[in-house]
């Protein structure tokens, strides 16, 4: 079953627009700010509906600069975005929320924990997050390793990239064949990965490719320019982060070739007493669709605690 979801549009005080969209239970004051992976958009929060729904939890999500109908933000920075995501916390008057990045979205939630208070932001989880380049690209697909390394010095080559390879078609095709476009992306990916495409379970389907047209709804700049905030100096390191045992959890699976383990367990060998869930047998996507609902409850319940 389809889902329709009004896109709303907020006006950030330096006149830029923000766009997001709620799933899960829209009445619930129960919050998470959701922060989709790359790239992509708001409806990929779509996969984490029905969990949220079931936890009565309201997820919110926003549409990066660039993504969707944000504008587009020249020479942002990864600590830029903890700012925006406040505005739109303090414009919905949500006081304390948790935050969960799928992939791509795990950096914007990090920074949010490095900027924000704890009487805000009160838990953090991400599932088969990115952590920063410099911890070691090994086992990572190599088109994606291409990316990091184009964007670090062009990125006006990598949106280009991106945008030959799958934004033109996102914004021009009709769903089905964007749908058969996606589904060949699957093709080389882990056993895991494709069964959960191919279950086309929890949305997943619809998910994805929603996310990936609203990725270049506006063109390729925003993700040409993301792709270079990945690969940069972010602006703060790992080991700054303080938290409490219990609060940062990070769920990752042992098969992932988007973003490999490795990664994940240095990351959280650098951030005190943050919690490692290690997954045997599921990859990327998989993790999403089979850890959701475990990811959503955690946070709801921490939302509870503070």
């Amino acid at each position: 079953m389809e889902i329709s979801t009004t896109v709303r549009l907020f006006t950030l005080p330096d006149g830029r627009t923000i766009s997001y969209a709620i799933y899960g239970d829209p009445n619930s004051s129960r919050t998470i700010f959701y922060h989709h992976g790359y790239p992509s958009s708001h409806e990929e929060a779509l996969s984490c509906h029905d969990a949220a729904a079931q936890h009565s939890i309201r997820l919110i999500s926003a549409d990066r600069p660039g993504f969707g109908s944000s504008t587009f933000q020249p020479a942002r920075k990864l600590l830029d975005w903890p700012a925006d995501l406040l505005a739109l916390a303090d414009h919905l008057k949500v006081d304390r929320f948790a935050v969960l990045g799928v992939s791509g979205g795990a950096p914007y939630v990090l920074a949010c924990w490095h900027r924000m208070p704890r009487s805000r932001c009160v838990g953090l989880g991400t599932l088969c997050g990115l952590f920063p380049t410099n911890l070691g690209l090994s086992g990572m697909l190599v088109m994606t390793r291409v990316l990091f390394w184009t964007a670090s010095w062009s990125p006006w080559l990598a949106g280009t990239v991106l945008d030959l390879a799958v934004g033109s078609t996102a914004r021009s095709a009709k769903k089905e064949e964007l749908e058969r476009k996606v589904d060949g992306s699957f093709g080389s990916r882990p056993r895991a990965d494709r069964d959960a495409w191919n279950r086309g379970t929890h949305h997943v389907r619809e998910a994805l490719t929603g996310g990936t047209r609203g990725a270049f709804e506006n063109g390729p700049k925003g993700a040409g320019w993301e792709a270079q905030i990945y690969a940069s100096d972010w602006g703060f390191t790992l080991e700054e982060l303080e938290t409490e045992p219990g609060k940062v959890i990070f769920w990752h699976g042992d098969q992932d070739v988007n973003v490999p383990l490795a990664m994940a367990q240095k990351a959280s060998k650098l951030l005190r007493n943050s919690e490692l869930r290690v997954v045997t047998g599921q990859a990327h996507l998989s993790l999403v669709v089979d850890k959701a609902d475990e990811a959503i409850h955690t946070l709801g319940r921490l939302i509870d605690e503070a």
